[in-house]
């Protein structure tokens, strides 16, 4: 029984000098081990940064971004502050500083960025750590940064990086 053992092992390893050395394990990583790894910093943090969603205009843009922007920050364990959106910029701002949040994300569409950016940033540059717009507008990218903006968050973002730069920054 050995001697036939032995001869199929011999078979399945003829050809090879060292099996050992041509057999590939199986890579074993999880891929959301560094997303818990996040989420765990949060929970050990003093400091659970809040995300507020500034959302405004037109209603399928701005659900679609605030919940692509929940879920983007969610799911480092951040508190997300929703709303059912706001009439006014202003009105967008002053409950943005109420809720004390670190981080408040723009929810709109690309078009009424412009006037919401616009009216938004001169009332949260300097209270607020950091001014976020949920989205891509290539075009005016540049303008918000001149504005206040701090950051853009979209389907082109590297959200594990991102995240791991925002837990550097917010927690304690």
């Amino acid at each position: 029984q050995n001697e036939e053992m032995s001869s199929k092992i011999e078979s399945i390893c003829h050809g090879y000098e060292n099996p050992a050395n041509e057999i590939k394990t199986l890579n074993c990583d999880r891929l959301a081990e560094p997303f818990e790894k996040l989420r765990l910093e949060v929970e050990k943090s003093s400091n659970k940064p809040k995300v507020f969603l500034l959302t405004y205009g037109n209603l399928a843009m701005r659900k679609a971004r605030a919940g692509f922007a929940s879920n983007f920050f969610a799911v480092s364990g951040y508190q997300i502050i929703d709303n059912a959106g706001f009439d006014t910029a202003e009105a967008g701002a002053k409950a943005a500083l109420d809720s004390k949040a670190e981080i408040v994300v723009l929810c709109s569409s690309d078009e009424e960025y412009v006037d919401l950016v616009a009216g938004v940033t001169p009332l949260l540059k300097g209270k607020v750590n950091h001014i976020v717009v949920a989205g891509n507008p290539v075009d005016q990218i540049e303008n918000f940064k001149n504005q206040g903006i701090t950051d853009f968050i979209s389907v082109k973002t590297n959200a594990l990086e991102s995240l791991q730069n925002y837990n550097k920054l917010l927690l304690k």
